[in-house]
């Protein structure tokens, strides 16, 4: 295993006795190719700063020239459905230099929009007005302001850069603003990226010498703009990025661990990392999609629903507009209390459960992060779960709550990603259980149990295809706990049974193939549409209960009664 060190970031990095620091990467994995040529963004800065799920994943971003071994497999990237937004601003910003008027300008770039999902270009083209009535704004503030790029970077080094994915205007008298794209509404936390946007803004080459820098985002539901950093000097911009970001940036290049998680998606590395549990075939597709994707039960779910809501909402993350219910909201509390619980180790009872009046003990219910008015909703439920907590004693010994649970399914190249609300091991079985939540317990047997929720066919998939073997188990069960006000009911499922692993696999099958290789995205007009979180950008929205409102006025006017949909 190779282990290479460079002094870089010439000027830029700490300095030891005017001699450079020194600083060594040993990722732990083979690699094809290592070369020392790094590119680090202000993204890559923050996500550092925050934590990044796979500091490996990291480190190997930021060195576009490194190649980890991965025998026959490399990443194939989906497509970058913001850059045609960006794309879009840039060419406006481009026309509006050379003299062009800026709404005609806007009309016409909106057009560059046609051939993407209809979603999405309606996003698209409300976003590009939403963002030019602010550029428009602010121009009667600082005056007429000069396009200068969308990737704005500064070297390090002859083979180091700093950049930052935004948009960099200036005046005539040299006062710049960087803006940050925000698919919904602008942040006001001011992190590591803020101090690298105003760094390499203030850096950036032109005919005019740098006066004062703006860092801002720009929200593009709203147009509603935050100002994170407001008129820095050049010499202020370079202060704050070395007291502030610069310790990001050698976070971001020294990430050395890997860990599964959200990142794995995009990584690298994931054909060939061994922190992914190997699930090949849990999909049965015939062959991969398009790119490396992921996916979820709850994925499927939603493709299965409508196949448009789940690409606008998980893949492209249009802006949502979600509607709290009690059902919800019961649900998110009873899973957060029994998670809080069970991390404890130790039984649940009714100790743990102060009367939902008795607001001198709400504080404690689990460690506060539940709001009182939550915990009143899921009481019933929690007291009905007691008696079918996996704790009790001579049960379990160990428990793990609401992990998310990562493997790499090789044959269709994806990241599968499984979150149990608990699993343990019992001997040699590896249990899963999901909790769900409802106000009347239903008179369902095991069977209808199954058909009914998608992640019992999906747990039961995993564990066979390899997340049992993964564990040290020999087989695995999942159980789908019911919570009632007035009862609980575990429905339980082996992988020894053969006939409902080959229903199992059937169910996970169909949707998996159509999802994998669906490229279009259709929208499934249906009840939901009412409720659905990014309706406001599709197109037939209101086709369902149009059809609706047509069938009962034709019913009314025949004299028969009203079609049921």
């Amino acid at each position: 295993m190779p282990t290479k060190s460079w002094e870089r970031w010439s000027g830029d990095a700490p300095r030891v006795e005017r001699g450079g620091i020194t600083l060594i990467w040993n990722p732990g994995i083979p690699l094809r190719k290592d070369a020392e040529v790094f590119r680090v963004s202000a993204s890559d800065a923050e996500s550092a700063g925050h934590h990044h799920p796979c500091p490996l994943c990291l480190a190997l971003k930021v060195r576009p020239e490194t190649v980890p071994e991965t025998g026959n497999w490399s990443p194939r990237k989906s497509p970058f459905a913001l850059g045609k937004l960006a794309d879009a601003i840039k060419r406006v910003g481009r026309l509006t230099n050379r003299g062009n008027n800026l709404w005609p300008a806007v009309e016409t770039q909106k057009g560059s929009f046609d051939g993407l999902h209809d979603g999405v270009r309606e996003f698209f083209r409300h976003a590009l007005e939403r963002y030019f009535e602010y550029h428009e704004a602010r121009e009667e503030e600082l005056g007429a302001l000069r396009f200068l790029d969308g990737w704005v970077e500064t070297l390090k080094g002859p083979d180091a850069s700093l950049a930052a994915w935004a948009l960099l205007y200036e005046t005539r008298d040299g006062r710049r603003e960087i803006r940050r794209l925000r698919l919904s509404t602008a942040h006001a936390s001011v992190t590591s990226w803020a101090y690298i946007a105003a760094h390499v803004a203030g850096e950036y080459a032109s005919q005019v010498p740098v006066q004062r820098i703006w860092v801002t985002e720009v929200g593009l539901v709203d147009g509603i703009e935050q100002h994170l950093l407001t008129g820095v000097t050049r010499d202020d911009a370079q202060r704050l990025y070395e007291e502030h970001a610069r310790a990001d940036v050698f976070a971001a290049l020294r990430g050395e661990v890997k860990l599964a998680g959200r990142s794995c998606g995009e990584c690298k590395f994931t054909g060939a990392c061994d922190s992914l549990a190997r699930v090949d075939g849990l999909l049965q597709a015939r062959e991969p999609g398009p790119w490396t994707r992921s996916v979820s039960a709850s994925d499927l779910e939603a493709y299965e629903r409508c196949p448009a809501q789940w690409y606008m909402e998980r893949e492209v993350h249009l802006p949502r507009v979600e509607e709290g219910n009690q059902a919800l909201l019961r649900g998110l509390a009873v899973h957060r209390w029994i998670a809080h619980a069970h991390a404890r180790g130790v039984p649940c009872s009714i100790a743990d459960l102060p009367n939902p009046a008795d607001l001198g003990r709400l504080a404690t219910v689990a460690g506060g992060i539940i709001d009182p008015a939550d915990y009143e909703l899921a009481y019933p439920f929690l007291r009905s779960h007691l008696e079918t907590c996996p704790l009790r004693a001579g049960q379990v010994g160990s428990l793990t709550a609401e992990k998310t649970i990562y493997a790499y399914d090789g044959v269709a190249d994806a990241v599968i990603a499984t979150k149990a609300d608990s699993y343990w091991l019992a001997g040699d079985t590896l249990v899963m259980r999901e909790i769900k939540t409802v106000q009347v317990q239903p008179e369902v047997d095991d069977d209808q149990i199954f058909s009914t929720f998608l992640a019992v066919a999906w747990d039961l998939v995993a564990l066979e295809a390899g997340l049992s073997r993964h564990h040290g188990a020999d087989h695995g069960e999942v159980q789908l706990e019911v919570l009632s006000p007035d009862s609980a009911v575990v429905h339980t499922y082996t992988t020894r049974d053969a006939a409902l692993m080959r229903m199992a696999r059937g169910r996970v099958r169909r949707l998996a193939r159509q999802w994998i290789s669906d490229q279009q995205w259709n929208p499934l007009p249906g009840p939901g549409c009412s409720r659905c979180s990014v309706r406001r950008w599709c197109g037939v929205r209101d086709e369902y209960e149009s059809s609706v409102g047509s069938r009962v006025t034709l019913g009314a006017a025949s004299g028969s009664s009203p079609a049921i949909p």
